[in-house]
């Protein structure tokens, strides 16, 4: 009877171990991962509040609402596509795009950076 004793408390240690180094989540934990992941994801520029604009005759970007010449920035949605678009004097200098995880997309005609290529 010596033998088990001793095999006894190693397993009665071995199952203490083992459920202890697993710890169940619950609905909060998850939730507040969740949260964490779409923080991760709030680095992309806010979108824009203003009104819209729209490429006139002249070649020009204006305000619709006031027929103005744009300078500013504007971050929309399109397709998926998150754009930020900066304007000075109604033209168009800087363009940015990230797909729906967030990562930057290639664009033809602009650098990673928003500038415009040469």
């Amino acid at each position: 009877m010596k033998p088990y004793p001793p095999m006894l408390a190693w397993a009665v240690a071995s199952l203490m171990l083992l459920g202890g180094c697993s710890k169940m989540k619950d609905t909060e934990d998850v939730a507040d991962e969740l949260e964490g992941a779409s923080e991760e994801q709030s680095n992309l520029p806010a979108l824009s509040k203003t009104g819209t604009i729209a490429r006139q005759a002249d070649g020009l970007w204006h305000e619709t609402n006031g027929g103005n010449i744009f300078s500013g920035t504007v971050v929309h949605e399109q397709d998926s596509i998150r754009w930020e678009e900066k304007y000075e004097k109604g033209l168009r200098v800087f363009v940015r795009a990230w797909d729906e995880e967030g990562s930057p997309v290639a664009l033809h005609s602009w650098n990673a950076d928003g500038s415009p290529t040469d």
